[in-house]
C-alpha cells in the first residue's frame, strides 16, 4: 500500500464487515466481529525484471478482531504473506521472503444532525519482512472526513488522509466512500481509501441479507519494509494490483452469528516496485493470475 489505510471499513473496515454489519439478520446488536482468513494466488512468470526471470506467487493467512458501534470502530488485523520466488529472480534484490502485517485502524464519529457528521480516522501499522524486526516497519495514518446521509439509501463520506510511507515522504490523499442502496436487495459502493480504490456491487439474495454475492473491481496496494539490500541499503516494496473479485457470504444460522465467505479473483495486472529514499530501485510484474480465498467468522 503506497498509501496506508485499510479499507476496509466504515472508515477502514473490510468488505465483509461493511456488507454484513449493516445486514438485517434477525439478531440483537453484536458489536464484536472475529474473522479467520486464508487466500492463495497462483504463481506466474514475471516481466520488467531486468536480467532476471522466474515466477512469483503468494499465499496469505490471518485474523481480524473488530469492535464497532454506530459512532466508532476499532479493527485489529494480523496477516502473514508467504511469497514464493523461483528461477533466477529468487535471492536477488527483486525478491523477498515472508512478510507480516499488523495493523490497528479505526474511526470516531460525531453527528450534529441525522444527516451530517464528521469522522476522525486513524491507523497504526507494522509491516515488514520476517527477517527484520517489526519495530523497523512502523507507519501511521491520520485524517478526517465529513459524512452526509441525505436519505436511507445514500451514505457519502469525503475527507483527506495523511499517510506515512516507507522510503518516501508523508502523503496527503483524498478519502472518498459513497454507498447507494437502490433497494433492499442491492448495494453499490465506491471507495478511494488508499489501500483499495474502486467499486463494489453487492446483491442480497434474501430479505434478511443472510446470503450475499459481491463483485469488486479495484486498484489495491500493499507496502512492506524489507531487509537492507547490499546494493543500495534500506528498501521497501510497494505492490499495486487490479483484482476482479467475486465473493459469496452466507450466515449459517438465523441468529446471524456464524458466517463463511468464499471468493475467487482474476488479477490481470500487478506491479512490485522497490523503493529507497523515494526513488524506484527495480521492479517486476507478475503475469495475470487467479486466486481463491476463504473467510470464517462470527459476530457476538
Amino acid at each position: 500500500m503506497n498509501s496506508l489505510l485499510k479499507v476496509k471499513h466504515i472508515a477502514l473496515l473490510s468488505t465483509i464487515v461493511w456488507a454484513q454489519l449493516g445486514a438485517e439478520v434477525a439478531a440483537p446488536a453484536k458489536p464484536w466481529l472475529a474473522i479467520l482468513d486464508w487466500q492463495s494466488r497462483e504463481s506466474d512468470s514475471v516481466s520488467h525484471s531486468g536480467a532476471v526471470a522466474g515466477e512469483y506467487g503468494r499465499s496469505r493467512t490471518g485474523a481480524e478482531v473488530i469492535w464497532q458501534t454506530p459512532m466508532q470502530a476499532v479493527d485489529f488485523e494480523f496477516y502473514n504473506y508467504k511469497n514464493k520466488f523461483t528461477g533466477s529472480i529468487a535471492g536477488t534484490d527483486q525478491s523477498y521472503g515472508a512478510t507480516t502485517d499488523v495493523m490497528v485502524t479505526g474511526f470516531k464519529q460525531w453527528d450534529w444532525s441525522s444527516k451530517y457528521g464528521v469522522q476522525l480516522i486513524y491507523a497504526l501499522e507494522c509491516s515488514a519482512e520476517d527477517k527484520i524486526s517489526l519495530s523497523e516497519g512502523k507507519r501511521w495514518g491520520l485524517g478526517g472526513a465529513a459524512r452526509w446521509r441525505p436519505d436511507a439509501e445514500t451514505d457519502v463520506a469525503l475527507g483527506v488522509m495523511l499517510e506515512d510511507r516507507f522510503e518516501a515522504s508523508v502523503l496527503a490523499i483524498p478519502y472518498i466512500k459513497a454507498v447507494w442502496r437502490p433497494c433492499n436487495f442491492a448495494e453499490v459502493e465506491i471507495r478511494t481509501t488508499g489501500l483499495q480504490n474502486g467499486i463494489i456491487v453487492r446483491a442480497f439474495l434474501n430479505e434478511s441479507h443472510a446470503s450475499t454475492v459481491d463483485f469488486t473491481v479495484a486498484y489495491e496496494t500493499l507496502t512492506f519494509k524489507l531487509q537492507d539490500s547490499p546494493t543500495y541499503g534500506a528498501r521497501a516494496v510497494a505492490i499495486g494490483e487490479v483484482p476482479l473479485r467475486v465473493g459469496f457470504t452466507q450466515f449459517l444460522e438465523s441468529s446471524g452469528t456464524w458466517f463463511v465467505r468464499a471468493s475467487a479473483e482474476w488479477v490481470p495486472f500487478a506491479r512490485h516496485s522497490f523503493k529507497h529514499d523515494g526513488e524506484a530501485m527495480g521492479a517486476f510484474q507478475p503475469g495475470a493470475s487467479m486466486g481463491t480465498g476463504v473467510r470464517v467468522g462470527a459476530r457476538f
